[in-house]
């Protein structure tokens, strides 16, 4: 059941940021609030089902946004899978620790959708891309990321329960 719930909010996440927040933008960057949550949720559930939960909502984000198809369900999938089989080493209540994340996590995704950009459109404006999405787009996710989870704290400590 919280592998559904999970994966409806997910949706939800996505309809919020397909419809709002994508057009709220702060120094050329969106937050990308679906990476956020799959984020923090990877470090309390299993591999396989977080990386399914991910690969699903990205598959979605790529047909409802654009873009290369594929690449954002393998970007979530990495994400989630490999957050969730080290989540036994990482100290989850660390604000710190959820900053790291975030920044990891936002400039892994980022890395990743530059070069396909590059690959797929012959994109050659590098160096905005790289400014916006491994200088300011991790930083605005990571600081998103601590209001959020401070926010969310207790319903997120709830996922330990299971």
């Amino acid at each position: 059941m919280k592998k559904i719930y999970l994966s409806l909010l997910g949706i939800a996440i996505l309809i919020l940021e397909n419809s709002i927040t994508n057009y709220i933008s702060i120094f050329g960057v969106t937050i990308d609030f679906l990476l956020i949550f799959l984020t923090i949720i990877s470090l309390y559930l299993d591999e396989l089902e977080i990386g399914i939960i991910g690969a699903i909502l990205g598959l979605l984000k790529d047909i409802t946004v654009g873009g290369i198809f594929g690449i954002n369900g393998l970007v979530y999938f990495l994400i989630c899978y490999i957050i969730s089989y080290s989540r036994k080493k990482i100290y989850k209540e660390s604000k710190v620790t959820i900053f790291t994340l975030i920044l990891a996590t936002t400039i892994f995704s980022s890395v990743l959708n530059i070069l396909a950009s590059i690959v797929v459109y012959n994109s050659f404006t590098f160096t905005r891309l790289i400014i916006r999405g491994i200088v300011i787009l991790p930083i605005l996710n990571s600081i998103i990321a601590l209001i959020l989870y401070k926010a969310f704290d207790k319903s997120i400590l709830k996922l330990k329960e299971d």
